[in-house]
């Protein structure tokens, strides 16, 4: 090999990692500036918002208070076996004579007069019932409050879970959506040199079609990468409820 071959291999080996270099610090330069979790509102808030907008949190706060007035209800149903009861009438009516009041036995005389009268009665009737499983009542009832208390707690961790693996993922997308694109413009700058030398001739048809189906292969991933990015997005808002803004 001849010092002239040599030179040219360098030279093209040279170019090959300048390139290359070059094609890196783009993309490092590219994703630093596009950095969408700097974008993104912070996660905790985030968790904060889906915690208020769950559908799920606010079924088990609303099972928790009905159990909850389960107890007490449970604690106040001896008051059900307790009655008062209240009359009212007017018209006339057969008295006793004051004689048979004071216990004579020899008046039998009665005096009718017209007046009103008023009746009040109280009874109180406990079943055996009642009293044996009042305290088991309680109890179930507060087993059952205490339950949608842990339920939705547990619920809270895999909300906090969910939306921390949907953040997460969103940015890893939006980092591969990004280099989807570079190496979409990359080839597209090699397109059209090899376009150039096709027509000069510097290249066969077989090369100048293999470079054109790279460039299609990564126009169709720059294009999954995208709809994959908007899926993930749209997950993550449909998790918090409301639809992310972008700072």
């Amino acid at each position: 090999m001849n010092k002239r071959i040599q030179f040219t291999l360098a030279i093209v080996m040279i170019a090959g990692i300048s390139y290359g270099q070059s094609i890196t610090d783009f993309v490092n330069r590219g994703l630093k500036q596009n950095d969408i979790s700097q974008r993104l509102p912070p996660l905790d808030s985030l968790i904060e918002i889906a915690k208020q907008n769950s559908p799920r949190l606010k079924f088990f706060d609303a099972d928790y208070e009905y159990w909850d007035g389960q107890v007490t209800l449970s604690k106040r149903a001896w008051l059900r076996n307790i009655n008062l009861e209240a009359g009212y009438g007017y018209g006339i009516y057969d008295n006793l004579s004051n004689q048979q009041i004071a216990g004579d036995p020899g008046s039998q005389a009665l005096f009718s007069t017209e007046q009103s009268r008023y009746t009040v009665g109280a009874s109180i009737k406990l079943p055996l019932s009642t009293i044996i499983n009042r305290k088991r009542e309680i109890k179930n009832a507060k087993a059952e409050a205490d339950k949608s208390k842990y339920q939705k707690e547990f619920a809270v961790w895999e909300l906090e879970q969910l939306i921390v693996n949907q953040y997460n993922n969103l940015i890893k997308i939006h980092r591969l959506f990004f280099i989807s694109n570079s190496i979409v413009e990359t080839y597209k700058v090699q397109s059209i040199r090899a376009e150039k030398d096709f027509t000069n001739g510097a290249i066969n048809v077989t090369e100048y079609t293999r470079l054109q189906q790279m460039l299609n292969q990564a126009i169709s991933s720059f294009e999954s990468q995208r709809a994959e990015f908007l899926i993930a997005l749209k997950a993550l808002e449909g998790t918090v409820g409301i639809e992310i803004q972008f700072e």
